[in-house]
């Protein structure tokens, strides 16, 4: 109710990523785990990477659970770039047209 004030966007995305990738793109760029990012301060597991699977594992079933409720576009962020890419663009134009046809329409 926070946000009832604010208007529902036409699309919403949400790029989905199995926490295996989401955890080897994170540790490739750079050297560790960040304390929160990892959960470290609800005390899930001693261990960093257990307790970023746990504490991030929570977070994709938030996720999960929301797209029906907001409508979310899932994409599959594995995906090539361009393929995502081009996945928007094809949720986007189709909006941009049926927002189109409904200001035409008497």
């Amino acid at each position: 109710e926070l946000y009832g004030f604010a208007v529902r966007p036409t699309t919403a995305f949400y790029f989905r990523v199995p926490l295996d990738v989401a955890m080897k793109r994170i540790l490739d760029g750079r050297a560790g785990l960040k304390f929160y990012e990892a959960g470290m301060d609800l005390d899930l597991s001693d261990d960093e990477e257990e307790s970023f699977r746990i504490f991030q594992g929570r977070i994709l079933d938030e996720y999960d659970r929301m797209v029906p409720e907001f409508e979310l576009t899932v994409i599959d962020a594995t995906l090539p770039i361009e393929e995502q890419q081009s996945i928007m663009r094809q949720v986007v134009r189709a909006k941009l047209a049926q927002a189109k046809r409904l200001r035409v329409a008497p």
